[in-house]
């Protein structure tokens, strides 16, 4: 690293806030800094850019992020060194090591914001399926259905026709170990669609979900065992079957 200290001693204020020079060259440069304002002021810029760096990385980023800031980093090209000296004073420069610092800073950046982007949007749809389930089960038109359909378990379902929705919910059913409850509507000629897998705690109390009969000749649910993440059609006799009353 040496070779370095024949050029442009300005150019190596981010190497020397980022820690990257040898003792010897550190030394040479903290010399040079004692008559440079500019590569003062350069270096406090560079230590200020490395902790907020740190600062974000704190911050328990998706695993998927550091893949795309190191390919992102991989793509950049590097600015080559201007042929000659700058002239004095320059309080900012660009080299290749604030173009390498402000790239991984804008990766960092966005890809961040579409992660919180894409939570917010979560939230949004997680309070939009609470306000459907409270309109189904304030509906002075819906209609109840309970039953103990097996020792220890109970279910209940809600059905509006107002809102053409459905809630299901249960409690006292055992977690499953790579398997999945998966509701299903059921119609009076025997064919079913998916209304998604259930959502167990360890208490057995199933978080309510909100279903949407794709027509009207929907008359009742099923609930079955399907392997984990559920399936396009049932693979298994149901553990519970349930028509609407009213």
């Amino acid at each position: 690293m040496s070779r370095r200290l024949g050029q442009d001693l300005h150019t190596l204020s981010g190497a020397y806030a980022l820690g990257a020079l040898s003792p010897g060259e550190s030394v040479r440069f903290e010399d040079h800094l004692a008559d440079c304002d500019s590569c003062v002021q350069e270096v406090r810029g560079f230590a200020e850019t490395t902790a907020l760096l740190g600062s974000a990385a704190a911050l328990t980023p998706p695993a998927e992020l550091r893949r795309l800031v190191l390919e992102e980093v991989a793509r950049t090209r590097q600015l080559a060194p201007p042929p000659e000296p700058l002239p004095e004073p320059r309080r900012k420069r660009w080299n290749w090591g604030t173009g390498l610092v402000l790239a991984a800073c804008l990766v960092l950046v966005v890809a961040l914001g579409a992660v919180a982007v894409d939570q917010i949007r979560e939230v949004e749809r997680l309070r939009q399926n609470e306000r459907q389930i409270a309109a189904v089960l304030s509906d002075p038109g819906a209609d109840h259905t309970t039953a103990e359909p097996m020792e220890g378990v109970s279910v209940t379902v809600v059905h509006s026709e107002a809102s053409g929705q459905l809630v299901f919910s249960a409690h006292g059913l055992e977690r499953l170990e790579d398997e999945d409850y998966q509701l299903w509507l059921t119609r009076p000629d025997g064919t079913v669609s998916s209304a998604g897998v259930l959502s167990v705690d360890e208490a057995g109390f199933v978080l309510p979900v909100l279903a949407t009969p794709e027509d009207e000749d929907t008359d009742g649910v099923a609930v079955t065992v399907e392997p984990e993440g559920g399936s396009e059609q049932p693979t298994s006799d149901p553990l519970m079957a349930m028509p609407f009353e009213g």
